[in-house]
């Protein structure tokens, strides 16, 4: 359904831009002729060839699990190492002879055997069971096939591995700092391959574990500071607020710099890529947080969470958040849009962290629809559909739950709608005046174009 969407816009926007003279006919019908063929058959053959490798190396494990008493050790170690150089030989012939796909499987298949030969060689020698220690080395294996045979199945392998380990690992110990700085290793390996190989699952995969790595960082600060639940809980809605503020900030600051400077160098389609990702998932990641504050805002503690002895993740994410949203005012000077995108960020953000400050909940709520608002505005003005479709969807969660806790209250009611349409009606001038001032440069623009 969504492929049909994209084609209709698409051809609708190819008709435009021919006519404005920024594309020609033929480039035109090569675009559409091109989106015309691919309509998902092209990747049947990897998604069943994906299957199929699984399902053999499966058939591998349990055939081994069935005969584990017959098949003596030294077979059995003979038998993984000759899997394992055997598949990753034919993927190096696969990608010298130019098949892609095919190496790709041929990675993925000595990266699952990989995988059982851990379990495997435990068993052989009696090893205790370690899910984290086992996850480690599956990571750092997945990320070695990945890495040097460009591998994105094998990059989501170690991803999931990475996830796991950052959750299994052991909890406050002798070297925390150790294992942080070991998944920040891993966390910015993991984010680079995507960049280089571009890919839309490897992507989200590295995505999920920069929020399960942030977490787990947070987790870690608030259990060796003893804190309690209430302070737990604010830290990890203000430290994923101005997390998620950064990734939103971060992918137009880059776009600004590259339209503005000539000394930046360009972005590559897979830096683009991860940079809109990053951007997608912060916008959600606010929305949601907006919205649990209007739920749990009473359960936000007020301990000092702006020391950095204390809270390191949390006023470093906010600080950069801060930072970034400052440099991109002054970088965002030739354009409105940009500037509507900062200022909604820094609504939201400071909307998450009102009830740090002041638990009333006239104000909380009317920050939080605002900056819902602001965010619904901001996915319109950038044309966005997901960013509109989650600032709608937090907004309605919103209401519903406004309506619900000030029923029956109608001085609450009379306050809270006076307050929230004061500030629309602020915020709907505020647009005016700036589509206004904006609409004779864009008449300028054109003309000279044309």
């Amino acid at each position: 359904m969504f492929d049909l969407i994209y084609k209709k816009r698409l051809r609708d926007d190819v008709e435009t831009w021919v006519e404005k003279g920024w594309l020609t006919s033929d480039g035109a019908a090569n675009i559409l002729a091109s989106t015309a063929l691919e309509d998902g058959r092209s990747k049947v053959p990897m998604v069943l060839g994906g299957i199929g490798v699984l399902c053999i190396a499966l058939a591998l494990a349990a055939f081994i699990a069935a005969n584990w008493g017959a098949i003596p050790r030294n077979v059995k170690l003979i038998g993984i190492i000759a899997c394992v150089l055997g598949s990753h030989g034919l993927a190096a012939w696969s990608a010298a002879s130019g098949r892609k796909g095919l190496a790709d499987l041929a990675t993925a298949f000595a990266t699952l055997v990989f995988v059982g030969a851990l379990a495997l060689v435990g068993q052989i020698f009696h090893l205790p069971t370690n899910w984290p220690g086992g996850a480690f080395l599956v990571c750092l294996g997945a990320l070695a096939a990945a890495w040097i045979a460009g591998s994105r199945t094998s990059l989501i392998v170690a991803a999931v591995a990475a996830i796991s380990w950052q959750i299994g690992r052991s909890d406050i110990g002798a070297t925390p700092l150790l294992e942080s700085l070991i998944g920040l290793v891993l966390l910015l390996a993991i984010l680079a391959h995507p960049v280089v190989h571009p890919n839309r699952l490897c992507r989200w995969a590295a995505t999920s574990l920069l929020l399960i790595t942030f977490g787990r960082w947070l987790a870690d600060t608030g259990e060796a500071l003893q804190a309690g639940d209430s302070i737990l809980f604010a830290m990890a809605i203000a430290g994923f607020a101005g997390l998620a503020a950064s990734l939103v900030q971060l992918g137009q600051i880059g776009e600004l710099l590259v339209k503005w400077s000539d000394y930046y160098p360009q972005r590559s389609h897979g830096r683009w890529l991860l940079a809109s990702c990053l951007q997608d998932v912060g916008v959600a990641l606010l929305c949601g947080l907006l919205v649990f504050v209007l739920l749990f805002h009473s359960e936000f503690g007020h301990a000092p969470l702006w020391s950095p002895l204390t809270t390191a993740p949390v006023v470093l994410t906010v600080g950069l958040a801060i930072a970034m949203n400052a440099a991109g005012f002054l970088l965002s000077f030739k354009t409105g849009k940009s500037r509507v995108l900062f200022a909604a960020v820094l609504l939201a953000l400071l909307a998450a962290l009102i009830p740090v400050i002041s638990p009333n909940i006239v104000l909380v709520a009317a920050l939080n629809l605002s900056a819902l608002v602001a965010i619904s505005l901001m996915g319109t003005l950038h044309n966005n559909s997901f960013w509109t479709l989650c600032g709608y969807a937090g907004l309605t969660a919103a209401v519903l739950w406004l309506l619900d806790v000030t029923v029956g209250s109608l001085l609450g009611q009379s306050v809270f709608f006076l307050i929230a349409g004061v500030v629309l009606l602020g915020l709907a001038f505020a647009v005016t005046r700036m589509l206004r001032r904006r609409a004779p440069q864009q008449a300028t623009a054109q003309e000279a174009r044309s």
